[in-house]
């Protein structure tokens, strides 16, 4: 698919149906090292619909955005989020991910701006996510910086949790 110019994207709310088009972006973006199962995600998208976004271009999905709000740490990979805790700081930036066939298109930026409005409607304290190792200067160009956090298992070598006020 050839990407549409920026203007032509529409960002909607995530919702259950999309998490097929989520999966394969989620393997076009990470190829095999990450992918996390519909389970899980579908969870993320349960408990915090409202932090969750669909970019389409041509009426398909080129990258997504799953949010939730967080307190301390990151939670592991891998694993369904039973609750979510109880007046939460931070909106935690679970996963965004954008189609090789839209990056450099201003996807990821107008994904990340839909999830701070949220977690700024919300009260939270700022974002926080988990930066692969690959990602920590992208993450950094965005306002982002790291916190000293020794990481659950799974997210691997050189990842580091960084936060955004």
């Amino acid at each position: 698919m050839t990407p549409a110019p920026s203007a032509a994207l529409v960002l909607r709310p995530l919702r259950a149906d999309d998490l097929p088009a989520v999966l394969r972006i989620q393997r076009e973006a990470y190829g095999d090292a990450y992918q996390e199962s519909a389970g899980v995600l579908g969870r993320k998208l349960q408990l915090a619909p409202e932090g969750c976004w669909l970019a389409e271009a041509g009426g398909e999905g080129v990258g997504y955005v799953l949010a939730h709000p967080w307190s301390d740490g990151a939670p592991p990979l891998h694993t369904e989020v039973e609750r979510l805790p109880v007046g939460a700081e931070h909106g935690f930036v679970h996963d965004l991910a954008v189609s090789p066939c839209a990056r450099g298109t201003g996807v990821g930026g107008r994904l990340l701006a839909r999830v701070a409005d949220w977690s700024h409607a919300a009260g939270h304290r700022g974002l926080r996510l988990v930066a692969l190792a690959d990602a920590v200067a992208f993450w950094r160009r965005l306002g982002f910086s790291g916190i000293p956090f020794r990481l659950p298992e799974g997210y691997g070598a050189g990842a580091v949790l960084m936060q955004r006020r």
